[in-house]
């Protein structure tokens, strides 16, 4: 197996620094309007100076007066690791994201169509900084684990290959704070034991190890040895209807909040039909303007798919949802639970008297646009 290890360092405060070049070379501070906001991402040159996510935002301005506060923009941290996703996606259909910024790559057997793989992910790098503007780290070796150790040791922007038989010693002289899965609890206890080196853990005995961590044990050890036989696994994706917006103003006016909502529920409900399909289940997650989310789900007592019946209990999500009086930013609709329409429901159901109107609506929307149709909420 050939795995690569794709790593856009501080991701949010890099796509900020596409946007706004200004930010580059500066320190930078993601954090909420708010008057008691907490850190929520920073740069590295804050980082230096002592700032870290989830420190106080009045906190951090003190220890680096010099900074930019920006106001994150989850929205659009998402579209652009979605654009990461589909740069990478060029060279390898075998994709794992672990989280923004960070994906995994088998790119075995793809030698034909790239070349070698150390060859493959110097062009993926370059692909990144053309298209996108980020400048990626990026490891390639025999399997995640050491691919990710490589990725890490070449912040921000560099490439370093580890060939494969070569994983343990390409370890064993690091600290243990360097392998996945050690965090503070375990690097305590590690020191506890006299072990700092990787090289120290890789030749400790097995049975000391159990005793000292349990079923954990065996697999530090073999983190150690550079063993890892977890496949890249692309993510399960579970069969759903999504729409979203992100309001021009934040706002806390429920008929703004009602009208944008009915948008997206009109706009899933007509993918609904035309798939031919029926949702189960239905959620929606509010983002506000200090960063804070809130998300509730309903799952409903038949199979929905006519405007009227989704709109029922659309409003009750709604009403759930808004449990704040903080201004909402962005709203995320989803619809789950997806089957096709069962034709017994046709043959056997009540008629429903607004489908003959729904089905015209929808021809209509589906060739002239979904802004074609507005329902009176949707008027400003």
């Amino acid at each position: 197996m050939q795995v690569i290890h794709l790593d856009v360092a501080d991701f949010a405060v890099a796509v900020e620094r596409v946007v706004d070049p200004g930010l580059c070379n500066r320190p930078v501070i993601l954090a909420p309007d708010a008057d008691r906001a907490l850190v929520a991402t920073v740069s590295r040159e804050a980082r230096r100076e002592g700032v870290r996510p989830g420190m106080p935002l009045r906190e951090a301005l003190r220890r680096c007066g010099g900074a930019r506060v920006v106001r994150p923009n989850e929205p659009l941290y998402a579209r652009a690791f979605k654009a990461v996703g589909e740069v990478a996606g060029r060279f390898s259909p075998v994709l794992e994201p672990v989280s923004p910024g960070r994906i995994y790559l088998d790119v075995t057997g793809t030698d034909r169509l790239f070349g070698p793989p150390l060859d493959l992910a110097a062009r993926l790098r370059r692909e990144l900084s053309a298209r996108l503007r980020l400048d990626a780290a990026v490891g390639v070796a025999a399997n995640k684990l050491v691919s990710r150790v490589a990725a890490d040791l070449t912040e921000p922007d560099g490439l370093l290959d580890v060939r494969t038989g070569d994983e343990a010693p390409f370890l064993a002289p690091l600290r243990v704070q360097r392998l996945p899965g050690v965090g503070a609890a375990v690097g305590r206890e590690l020191d506890a034991l006299n072990i700092r080196w990787v090289r120290q853990l890789a030749v400790m005995e097995p049975a000391h190890l159990d005793l000292a961590f349990g079923r954990f044990g065996a697999v530090l050890r073999q983190r150690a040895l550079g063993i890892d036989p977890r496949p890249v696994q692309p993510p399960l994706r579970k069969p759903e209807v999504q729409r979203e917006e992100t309001l021009v103003e934040d706002s806390n006016d429920p008929a703004v909040l009602r009208a944008a909502f009915r948008t997206l529920v009109e706009s899933a409900g007509l993918e609904l039909r035309v798939r031919g399909l029926t949702a189960a289940r239905m959620a929606l997650e509010l983002r506000y303007a200090d960063s804070r989310a809130t998300a509730r789900s309903v799952r409903a007592r038949r199979p929905l798919q006519q405007i009227s019946e989704l709109w029922r209990s659309a409003e009750e999500l709604l009403e759930a949802a808004l449990s704040r009086r903080v201004r909402v930013r962005h709203l995320r609709f989803r619809l789950a639970g997806l089957a096709s329409r069962p034709r017994q429901m046709e043959l056997f159901g009540e008629p429903s008297p607004e489908r003959p109107l729904t089905t015209a609506m929808d021809r209509i929307r589906t060739r002239f646009g979904e802004t074609a149709l507005l329902h009176g909420l949707q008027l400003p």
